[in-house]
């Protein structure tokens, strides 16, 4: 009969830790952001751009208000 190995308790086998992906992440954003920003400039102009820009600043206040890293 044939006998299996079992590579649960195979030391030499460790379990890999996943890749920390929150800078890659950020970048994606951040280069998203441009190039949309760059398209709502050229279809309408300055004016739209700053205004979403700070309302995603203030998405990101509140967000920090909540989360407990800012007082409010």
């Amino acid at each position: 009969m044939r006998e299996f190995k079992d590579y649960d308790n195979d030391p030499s086998r460790e379990l890999k830790k996943a890749p920390d992906l929150l800078e890659a992440a950020l970048s994606f954003i951040g280069i998203n952001l441009m190039w949309v920003f760059f398209a709502i400039w050229v279809l309408y102009g300055m004016v739209p751009v700053l205004l979403l820009a700070l309302f995603i600043n203030h998405m990101i206040t509140r967000l920090e208000i909540k989360l407990g890293k800012r007082p409010a």
